[in-house]
């Protein structure tokens, strides 16, 4: 039971869906001991009546929000059926401020502060205010509804100044810790998410880099290999057209090529393109066969030299590239497997550019 509670508990994502199940609980408890103490101090049937109906619509409301998950609407119900059925009737049932409910009556407006809505939080707010107003301008004007009479002498215009100052006072101060707790923790998860996005991809093409593919390669390809292959390619002559067109012109064809291959990758099937290095890349597909690899490789060789780039229009760019089958029993380690990728493309500088070869054609 206990595991099971934790684990629910881990479930709940935000601090608003954990403060009211607290919440929850502490009514729970609150109206099965005033429910009890009424019973002991013999106060009154319909006091007894009250309190065990808040402990029924705590429960209601709590499978309200276990079917829903609307927490600010729970809470809102919650607080207003408390602000103003049960309050007022205990309030003149247990002689008003000569019972211990001034003190319960700041439960409004400190629940208030948990809502995450702003609208609803305000609304809340101003709604427990204004009925623990009316309520101390009541026992001040009709205090013969107060049951039993209360003691003499006593300023219920300081009540009710206290009760707006102390009850503004933890609304506002709530709100603000937990308004700034939420802001840090948001900025602290757009902080984590943008810093594994850059730990993940290459800062000029926004594709995935060399120590994200390498660890893609060995989480994921891996463990079913047989259906994978890399295709490494180069852009050809990249270093010589920075020279003519200077190093703008270079990341620009970078960019093209790796926009290219973006929109080659299908990872809804597990492949996976990323900036190998500096004009490198490395195309992770899947495949039927050696066949259907090469020729999809080929396919994208094709579409970077007959395609012309609006930013370059000048510039013909080639790639050249190897493609190796991920299956190779005799090849555990994927060092060595890229290895095999790299020493084709070492090949391809003597035999010429513009060209796509499998390892198995290497001789």
């Amino acid at each position: 039971m206990i595991a099971l509670l934790k684990r629910k508990w881990n479930n709940l994502e935000t601090l608003e869906q954990k403060l009211f199940w607290i919440v929850q609980v502490i009514f729970l408890v609150v109206s099965l001991a005033g429910t009890l103490i009424t019973v002991v101090e013999e106060v009154s049937d319909i006091a007894e009546l009250v309190l065990f109906i808040d402990l029924v619509v705590c429960i209601l409301v709590g499978l309200f929000v276990m079917k829903t998950s609307h927490y600010s609407v729970g809470f809102f119900i919650l607080i207003f059926f408390y602000t103003t059925v049960s309050t007022p009737l205990l309030f003149f049932l247990c002689s008003g401020v000569d019972s211990a409910m001034p003190y319960y009556m700041l439960l409004g407006p400190f629940m208030s502060s948990f809502i995450s809505s702003r609208k609803i939080r305000y609304i809340s707010a101003v709604l427990t205010m204004l009925v623990g107003i009316a309520l101390y301008a009541g026992a001040w004007f009709f205090p013969h509804l107060l049951v039993p009479a209360p003691s003499k002498g006593i300023v219920y215009l300081d009540f009710a100044a206290n009760f707006v100052l102390v009850g503004g006072s933890i609304f506002f101060i709530c709100s603000f810790a937990i308004n700034a707790y939420v802001r840090e923790k948001v900025q602290r998860e757009r902080l984590v998410t943008k810093l594994d996005y850059q730990a993940k991809h290459d800062d000029l093409t926004e594709l995935y880099n060399r120590r994200y593919v390498i660890q893609y390669l060995e989480n994921i390809v891996w463990h079913s290999r047989e259906r994978y292959y890399m295709f490494m390619f180069t852009i050809d002559g990249l270093k010589e057209l920075g020279d003519s067109y200077g190093h703008v012109v270079a990341d620009r064809i970078v960019c093209n090529v790796a926009h290219a291959l973006w929109e080659t990758v299908n990872e809804n099937v597990g492949e996976c393109g990323a900036r190998y290095g500096e004009e490198t890349f490395l195309f992770i597909m899947a495949a039927d066969s050696d066949v259907d690899a090469f020729m999809r490789a080929d396919k994208f060789r094709e579409k970077i030299s007959g395609q012309v780039w609006s930013n370059t229009p000048d510039v013909r760019i080639s790639v050249s590239g190897g493609v190796v089958p991920c299956r190779d029993e005799n090849e555990f380690d994927r060092e060595r497997l890229l290895k095999k990728v790299d020493a084709l493309l070492d090949g391809f500088k003597s035999r010429g550019k513009n060209q796509v070869r499998i390892f198995m054609d290497v001789g």
